[in-house]
């Protein structure tokens, strides 16, 4: 029975999925996020290795595994020990603000045009940079071999096999930014602009692999053996769990950031605000290898922007209580706004330096107010993606449901704004997981099973639920235009 493995930013689980597509938790465990100054947000890799081993202590021995990890997370460790040398620097960090401003002028087209991302903080590439200047010793342990570099993948495939496998994937390693996207290969010109030298003067660098690995190693971990049939990004793992596997697919998934894709087939797309994603890949086309791709928008923060808000409101509560304490939603116009922006803003804008913000009337605002306009952000958020995305002329299924799934989905009100600003019917994934189920899913498919002619499709779920729209095309138009104003300006 395959199993997916997702480490995220806040927990690991792992899921089982059987042959008919019904999904299992076999074991969850919470990691601790650290936040500092200069907008710095890291995790401790050894708490993750453990939080990891734990989980899969549920699994069967012999398991067919699916990785799937946050992207852009990166960090360094010591190859004669396997101790890790630094914080795992979380995609959420910004401490390489400075050195994209700086490039953004001189490459920032560069990079869109190689890598399909923005010249941004939140990939790893200046992150590396970073710790290669300001962590002591590092820069001598690379060059000598005796450090070693990469994804939470690439470190938790090097961990658990101890060290054999030593590569990452093709959709992690897109969100280093040292990449070029078509075909995926490390851009030697772009290690270069970043002032990634010593990485190339290292006596190797991590091999890139397809998404779907075609040597399946064997992992090992608390008494099991595993086999890694494959590693990807949580995203990618999410849309294609969520069944969205041919052209024109969509689906939102809302977890500390919300992440809306578009699947747009075997040929990578570019739009203007949002970033080209590599959906999957897998060796044996005629060229050697095959992809599939997407077009990406994220929003920076929304569990996390919530849990801004509830610090600051002082509220105590839980996903699973903000309907109860929002109480009914009265409809008619906003009075009070909120823009999520606590790592920065992202598609289709990108402000680097934008910050969370109430705006519209708050002489008469309360707490519930306050906490609605958050909560209603999010879905804002969202539209204006997919707007963006329309407008770039990316092809969209317009008449099926919208999948969405993440912790988030707990909020009937989120829930209830998107299909009202989408006017579209949501499809709600209540029971599991998308981005461990994905995962697994993936591993026991294969690319033909997912890309096919009949595609594996989602996994099954009795509980799946679905919100339809509320208000009409004109009132949500008049509700996204009128938070536009009060958030960015006339």
């Amino acid at each position: 029975m395959p199993i997916g493995l997702d480490v995220g930013s806040s927990s690991v689980k792992v899921f089982s999925v059987d042959q008919r597509g019904r999904a299992a938790l076999l074991g969850r465990r919470r990691i601790g996020t650290r936040r500092g100054p200069g907008a710095r947000v890291e995790h401790d890799a050894e708490e993750i290795l453990r939080a990891t081993a734990a989980t899969l202590r549920g699994a069967r021995d012999g398991c067919r595994l699916g990785l799937a990890t946050q992207r852009s997370t990166v960090l360094f460790w010591d190859r004669d020990t396997g101790r890790a040398l630094t914080a795992a620097y979380s995609w959420q960090d910004l401490r390489g603000a400075r050195l994209c401003a700086r490039l953004q002028r001189s490459a920032g087209r560069l990079v869109a045009e190689r890598t399909g991302l923005r010249l941004s903080p939140h990939y790893a590439a200046s992150k590396i940079a970073w710790a290669l200047r300001r962590v002591p010793g590092l820069r001598r342990l690379i060059v000598s071999g005796r450090a070693l570099w990469g994804t939470l993948g690439t470190y938790l495939a090097w961990r658990l096999s101890e060290g054999a496998v030593y590569a990452i994937d093709h959709a992690n390693a897109q969100r280093t930014a040292l990449v070029a996207l078509d075909p995926p290969g490390w851009d030697f010109d772009l290690f270069r602009l970043f002032g990634l030298e010593d990485l190339l003067a290292a006596p190797v660098l991590p091999a890139l692999v397809p998404t779907f690995l075609a040597s399946q190693p064997r992992l090992a971990s608390a008494g099991r053996r595993f086999v890694l049939a494959l590693a990807t990004g949580d995203q990618q793992a999410a849309l294609l769990g969520l069944g969205c596997r041919g052209p024109g697919d969509l689906a939102i998934n809302y977890g500390s950031g919300a992440f809306v894709l578009i699947n747009v087939g075997d040929r990578p797309q570019h739009v203007p605000g949002l970033l080209t994603t590599l959906l999957a890949s897998w060796a044996g086309g005629a060229d050697g290898a095959r992809a599939r791709y997407a077009v990406e928008g994220p929003v920076n923060a929304a569990a996390t922007a919530l849990e801004w808000v509830l610090r600051r409101l002082r509220l105590r509560l839980h996903t699973r209580d903000l309907d109860a304490y929002l109480g009914p939603d009265r409809g008619g116009a906003r009075a009070v706004h909120f823009l999520p922006a606590l790592s920065g803003l992202g598609a289709p804008r990108w402000i680097p330096g934008a910050r969370p913000r109430f705006a519209g009337d708050l002489t008469a605002a309360g707490a519930r107010d306050l906490l609605r306009a958050a909560v209603e952000s999010i879905a804002l958020r969202c539209a204006e993606i997919l707007r963006a995305a329309r407008k770039g002329g990316v092809p969209e299924s317009r008449h099926a449901p919208v999948p969405v799934a993440g912790g988030l989905v707990r909020c009937r009100a989120l829930l209830q704004a998107q299909a009202d600003l989408l006017q579209r019917p949501l499809r709600v994934r209540e029971s599991a997981d998308a981005t461990a189920v994905g995962a697994a899913l993936l591993a026991r498919d294969g690319p033909g099973g997912t890309f096919g002619p009949r595609g594996g499709g989602a996994a099954r779920d009795e509980g799946d639920l679905y919100v339809r729209p509320r208000i009409s095309a004109d009132e949500a138009e008049a509700r996204y235009k009128a938070w536009e104003r009060a958030v960015y300006g006339p």
